[in-house]
């Protein structure tokens, strides 16, 4: 957890919800997003965290929540295996969603009304840091503000503004 982050009142506060993928088998365990990005989420989420990871039930099964502070400048991008890249930075207090370009349709389905009133734009068609096509969408968060792509039986990875 990141105590200094805490006390930054230009960060974006976000919870990021994703379905929990983990499965324990014994002394076994597997974790499907962990797979799928390489990596334990909450490792690289780690620096922009500012209070621990916890679960609670999802629309479809429990999630995991991760909360978040995010500093002018700065976000994660993560590689998706098949996919492409998925992640977020604070851009002058907009909250930009990197995407990959499989997904925009979703994406612009659940921020339609934000773009339609002006609070989003996108989707924006760049390179993204692993130099693959990606899509971002830049939104303007009000407190209690809830975004999620649905992922069909896996959940859905979400945005909550705190």
């Amino acid at each position: 957890m990141n105590a200094a982050l805490r006390a930054d009142p230009t960060a974006l506060r976000v919870n990021l919800t994703v379905p929990t993928t983990a499965v324990r088998i014994g002394p076994f365990s597997f974790d499907g997003l962990k797979a799928l990005v390489g990596m334990d989420l909450a490792e690289a989420l780690a620096p922009l965290m500012i209070g621990p990871k916890y679960q609670r039930p999802g629309g479809s099964g429990v999630v995991d929540v991760y909360p978040l502070a995010i500093p002018e400048g700065e976000g994660l991008s993560l590689p998706v295996k098949l996919m492409g890249e998925l992640g977020f930075y604070n851009l002058s207090g907009a909250l930009v969603l990197i995407v990959p370009p499989a997904v925009v349709d979703v994406v612009t389905a659940q921020l339609a009304t934000e773009i339609a009133a002006g609070e989003a734009l996108g989707p924006r068609f760049t390179a993204g840091a692993s130099g693959g096509t990606v899509a971002e969408f830049a939104v303007r968060l009000r407190a209690g503000m809830r975004k999620a792509v649905p992922l069909g039986r896996f959940g859905e990875i979400g945005v909550e503004a705190r």
